[in-house]
Formats: structure tokens, C-alpha cells, sequence
């Protein structure tokens, strides 16, 4: 473990949470430049401080393992075999007297998405295609179906068409079979899959090899620009759709469509056209940074300059070495050194001095796991490394109706302090970790309870929460449940959530992760309120997809960059030049700019030994391992998490060596 206190960090003028973070908010009462952008120059010589834990248990040696970037086609939701989620049904109607049935739909596609849960967006309304020219968005359908055969709001046809060429294409290079289904010449609805009474729309395809096979199909959802959320669960939808078949398992002689119109309405020769859907997939090598100047697994990265802080968890090191046995209650001003908040003379005994580089307040339940620990689909990232374990255990005797107070589980609430000379200056940082999500993850419709919280109110089960290691200046004042932003203390989690639709779909086995903007709400100024927003417009999947989905068993290298926003004493307190982004792997998954985390000036209140003032510029005071379930329920299912490689730095890190 390494930690740099740097005295040429800054020459800029001159914190675990408390009981105000339950809730929404997680807590514990014991508690960038674009993509392209140069490297930026080296940094003025610094005086490092390497602490190094004692070698405990000679390494165990481990079967080699597979590098992450290189694994097997399905690491990311862009991958998957099927294009769209879908689900059972619409709603999970109220299991309680009086309580709320709740929507269920949320997870395919809409006008706007490839996929909403993931945040993975088309390039263009309505969504991107190939016609059968092969041009982006051309108008020469793949296949025209006349739609002719009845007329009337209530009529009904059945429809059959060659859709080879499609088919073909589909198959020959290895595209989902999933299309946009046009009416031209005349308004059409569609017998979906869920109508009971017409039969589902189906492609039977005949093989080269003279075998023949139905390609069900999996979904028909809502293409309209009245609907914002997605629908793939109405019996009947109006044309245009977005529609998914099976995909064909070798190459094809021929194939056809058939389906069922439910409305014809007036239009001189009527007709379904179709083209192959075509959604932006995240591209490009993965992108390099100082780790890449470092040895195997980071060895000496402590020597780049815009290094902060590294942890390196090796095999036969203990746990003991990167966690901090003394105070652990970090939202307590009474634990810092008061010359921080200028209440004082310098302590060097107090926070962020003590045990600095270490984590804070890890939870008894942390332990460090050797590269040859193998339960809950564990395997190591690479030989000799070792990772941090996390468990999250579902609440015991849990069901339909029990009472469970207001607020989740609590998994993880762990920090790291910036070293003083940057506590609440610095404003711009990239952290870097490598994160696995163990198996079994089952989230199932049946372990998502209704349940009273809050007193009477009915709530159900929430398959989502805050992970993740990111920045954070929280106080006393503001940062969590909807307090995040202006003057008050600001942090940026990340959010993961489960689908439990049980389709088999690409959303399912994984999170969906993303920056946790919700509680950027009522303290931030207007226009900024991110909160208001839909959550797709946090999520990770918005660049083709890459990032929208963590998978089961998989190491993936997570990389956040936070750029902080310019504030100052006068005028409105801030400009809107924040920055957020992420990589996955080494390839930037999100990015979004002009942004707003904090105004000026900062909030002046009176010191009180247990609380926790902002300081400073309100810059990062420190990165914050939080790992909670919720909103106001409790887990109902066990959930395991791994982390290893943590970097914390001035500039971009990047994969390490493997």
C-alpha cells in the first residue's frame, strides 16, 4: 500500500458518515481532459512515504487466468446474443391491502434506447438501421409485406413474407436478428407476443442443410416518441416497432415472416417494411495510461508523479496492512486535524494524517481473499493477486408484508483520506480499480418482496443500491438523499441495479452500473438538479453499450474520472465546467460535461465535535467505499463483491500489466 503526502500538489490558497446518511443514503453512524487530451506534464518532484505490510504466508501460486480485455465474447452487454430485454408482464400487481402494483416494463428499448436500463442510446431517434442496400439509415427495405388483406380499426389479418435476404445477412455476419418493423401507406397495429388470441410473429427458416426451425420471437416493443419508458408487454402495438427473433443457428436457404395485423386503416397499396437494426457499439483499442509504465501488476507505480495513493493486494499480505485500526468515525470534526478547518493548531495524530493510504472504518466483515479462494465464482485477476471480499448477506425472514423500517443494507461504508496538502483542494481525479461481481446472483420476482417501510407505507423490494470506489466531500450539511451539490458537501457513488426478469435477456446476471446523480437534487442550482433526470441518463451502457452491463464472475478494470467544477464567492458561486467519465476496460464508457457539484461560497457554520463542516475550495477529501442496498428496503438475496488493483491519481491510469 502506498500513499503520497504531497506538499507540490497545490499552491492553491488555503470527514465514516454519520446517522444523517440512512435512508437513501447509505451510511453508518460509526462510521478530465476528453479522451483524446495529451498526457499532462510531469509534476514537480515529490517525498514519497511507502508503507509496506509485512509478508505473513508465502504466495500461493495460482493457475494462470485469463486477461479480462481478452475474455470470451459476452463481457459486455454489446455482446450478448439477444439485442433487447424483455419481460413476463407488465406489472407485479399489489400483494398487500391497499398497496401499489409496480411497473415492471422498464428494461428494453424505446425511441431514445437500445436498452433503458443500461442507458445504451441509439445514434438516432427511432432507432439505426441498415437497409437492404446496406446504407445507414437508407429507406430500401430488406423486405415489403403488403398489408392490404383486410381494412378497419377492428379487422384482422394474417400476414405471411419472404424475409431471406434479411435472414441471411442476419446470419452470415453474426448481427442480432432483430429489426424495425415500418407501416408505410397506412397505420398498422401488431399481434405481439403477449396477445391471447393471435398468434405470436414467427420466422420459419429453412437450412442449408435441408433441416428446417421456427425463430420465435422474443420481443415487440414500443417505437413512439409519446413514450418515454419502454413498453414490450401491450397485446397489440402500432407500427413502427422495434422486433426480435432468435437468432438462425446456420446458414439459410430461406426463411419467412408471419404475423398478425390487428388495426388496418386507410392508404393506397399498404405495407410492413424491414430493416435490420443496426445500434452503435462502443469501439476503438483500449486506451493507455501511466500503469502502463509500471511493472506487473502495478509494481512501482508509486513512481509516477501523479500518483496519489495505490493499494496492491498480493498474495500473503494481511488485510491489517490496508486497513486503519484506530478512529474510525469519519464524519466527526473532533477526529481531524483542526488546522484543516482553522479551528486550531496542526495535529498530526488526527485525520487525514492518521492512517493515511489505509481505509477507515472497514467493516468487520472485510477480509482480503489469496488468489487460490474460489468460492462464490471467484478466480483471481492475475497469479499472486489477491482481492478485497465483501459480503452482503439477505436479511433474514424477509417476506411479502413484513415491516422493515426505512432504510437498506449496508454492506460497505469504507474511506480513504486525501493526504492534507490536497484534502479539500484537489479537484480533479481519476480512481481505478478492478471489480468482480460474484455468483450466485439470482434477483427473481419472487424474492422481491412488498413490504411496509417508513411506518404503513408499502415499498417493494428494490434490486439496486450504491458501489463502487469514488470522491467524495461529504458533510454533515449535504451530500447523500438528494443533498449532493451547492454549498453544503457533494459525492459521486456509483449506482448498480439488477433485472430479475427471468427472460434469460442480456440485462439479467449482472448490474447495470452508473454515477449515482440522483442525489444532486435540491441543493444544486437550477438547471443542475440531476436528480430530476431519468436514470438511463446515468447509467454507463450510453456509448455503444460496453459499459451497460457488470456480468457474474468476470474482472472488469473500472476507471472514474471527476473533474470538479470552477466555484467562487461572487455572482452565482460556480461555473458550469464539471466533467464526469468512465472506462471499462480501458475504453471510456461514459463521459458528460458542464457540470455542476459544487457553489460558493462554501456553508460556515459553528464547530461541533460530532458533526462534519465542508473545508476548503470543497475539493475531494477522500474516496468512499460504500456499498449499500436501497432506497428504504432491505437485501433479500445474497450478494458477494471483489475489488483489487486500486489506483487513486492526478491523471488517467489504465489497465495494468498483467
Amino acid at each position: 500500500m502506498t500513499i503520497k503526502p504531497r506538499r507540490s500538489f497545490l499552491r492553491a490558497s488555503s470527514a465514516g458518515l454519520g446517522a444523517w446518511l440512512s435512508g437513501c443514503g447509505g451510511g453508518s453512524s460509526s462510521a478530465a481532459a476528453p479522451e483524446a487530451a495529451a498526457v499532462a506534464p510531469a509534476l514537480a518532484p515529490i517525498v514519497t512515504h511507502v508503507v509496506t505490510p509485512p509478508v505473513v504466508a508465502p504466495p500461493v501460486v495460482a493457475p494462470p487466468v485469463v486477461n479480462p480485455v481478452a475474455q470470451a465474447a459476452q463481457a459486455y452487454r454489446n455482446q450478448q446474443p439477444r439485442l433487447f430485454q424483455s419481460v413476463p408482464t407488465k406489472l407485479l400487481t399489489s400483494r398487500l391491502p391497499g398497496g401499489r402494483d409496480l411497473i415492471w416494463d422498464v428494461f428494453g428499448p424505446t425511441r431514445e434506447f437500445v436498452d433503458f436500463q443500461t442507458g445504451w442510446r441509439w445514434a438516432h431517434a427511432g432507432g439505426d438501421w441498415l437497409d437492404a442496400d446496406q446504407v445507414s439509415q437508407g429507406n430500401r427495405p430488406w423486405f415489403s409485406i403488403a398489408s392490404d388483406a383486410a381494412s378497419g380499426a377492428t379487422a384482422v389479418a394474417s400476414y405471411q413474407g419472404d424475409v431471406t435476404a434479411a435472414v441471411q445477412f442476419v446470419q452470415t455476419q453474426g448481427r442480432w436478428c432483430a429489426f424495425l418493423l415500418d407501416a408505410r401507406s397506412g397505420p398498422r397495429k401488431i399481434a405481439t407476443p403477449l396477445h391471447a388470441s393471435h398468434a405470436a410473429p414467427a420466422i420459419d427458416v429453412r437450412y442449408a442443410d435441408g433441416s428446417s426451425a421456427r425463430l420465435p420471437c422474443r420481443i415487440v416493443a414500443i417505437n413512439s416518441a409519446s413514450s418515454t419508458g419502454p413498453n414490450c408487454t401491450d397485446s397489440e402495438m402500432t407500427l413502427p416497432v422495434f422486433i426480435e427473433f432468435d437468432r438462425p443457428a446456420a446458414p439459410v436457404a430461406s426463411a419467412s415472416l408471419s404475423y398478425v395485423l390487428t388495426q388496418h386503416w386507410s392508404g393506397a397499396k399498404p405495407t410492413v417494411a424491414g430493416f435490420v437494426l443496426d445500434p452503435p457499439v462502443t469501439a476503438g483499442t483500449p486506451r493507455s495510461g501511466i500503469a502502463g509504465l509500471a511493472g506487473r501488476l502495478d509494481e512501482g507505480i508509486d513512481a509516477q508523479p501523479a500518483v496519489i495513493g495505490a493499494h496492491r493486494y498480493l498474495d500473503g499480505l494481511p488485510l491489517s496492512g490496508f486497513v486503519h485500526t484506530g478512529a474510525s468515525n469519519f464524519s466527526a470534526e473532533m477526529n481531524y486535524d483542526p488546522a484543516i478547518f482553522g479551528n486550531g493548531p496542526t495535529d498530526l495524530s488526527r485525520f487525514p494524517h492518521a492512517g493515511l493510504g489505509k481505509w477507515v472504518n472497514a467493516d468487520p466483515a472485510w477480509s482480503l481473499v489469496q488468489s487460490n479462494y474460489r468460492g462464490e465464482g471467484y478466480a483471481p485477476l492475475a497469479p499472486g493477486l489477491a482481492a478485497l471480499r465483501i459480503h452482503m448477506p439477505a436479511a433474514a425472514g424477509v417476506h411479502d408484508g413484513s415491516t422493515v423500517g426505512s432504510s437498506g443494507s449496508l454492506a460497505g461504508n469504507g474511506y480513504l483520506h486525501m493526504p492534507e496538502p490536497l484534502f479539500g483542494r484537489l479537484d480533479r481525479i481519476f480512481v481505478r480499480y478492478y471489480f468482480r461481481l460474484g455468483s450466485p446472483l439470482k434477483p427473481t420476482s419472487q424474492n422481491r418482496y412488498h413490504v411496509y417501510s417508513a411506518g404503513s407505507a408499502t415499498d417493494w423490494t428494490s434490486h439496486s443500491g450504491k458501489f463502487g470506489i469514488a470522491p467524495d466531500h461529504v458533510t454533515s450539511y449535504g451530500g447523500v438523499s438528494g443533498s449532493s451539490g451547492g454549498p453544503n458537501g457533494w459525492q459521486m457513488r456509483l449506482g448498480w441495479s439488477e433485472c430479475d426478469a427471468g427472460q434469460g435477456g442480456p440485462d439479467e446476471a449482472g448490474w447495470a452500473p452508473g454515477f449515482h446523480l440522483y442525489d444532486f437534487y435540491y441543493q444544486n442550482p437550477p438547471g443542475h438538479n440531476y436528480g430530476a433526470e431519468i436514470s438511463a441518463n446515468e447509467r454507463w451502457g450510453q456509448r455503444g453499450g460496453q459499459g451497460g452491463m457488470l456480468y457474474t464472475d468476470r474482472w472488469y478494470c473500472i476507471e472514474t474520472e471527476m473533474h470538479l467544477n470552477t466555484v467562487m464567492n461572487s455572482g452565482p458561486g460556480y461555473v458550469p465546467d464539471g466533467a464526469l467519465r468512465a472506462w471499462v476496460d480501458g475504453r471510456l464508457v461514459f463521459e458528460r460535461t458542464g457540470m455542476v457539484f459544487r457553489t460558493g461560497p462554501i456553508t460556515a457554520a459553528a464547530y461541533r465535535g460530532g458533526h462534519l463542516r465542508p473545508c476548503r475550495e470543497l475539493g475531494v477529501r477522500g474516496l468512499w467505499l460504500n456499498w449499500y442496498h436501497g432506497g428504504k428496503t432491505v437485501a433479500t438475496i445474497d450478494r458477494t463483491s471483489f475489488y483489487t488493483g486500486l489506483v487513486w491519481s492526478r491523471e488517467y491510469i489504465g489497465p495494468m500489466t498483467l
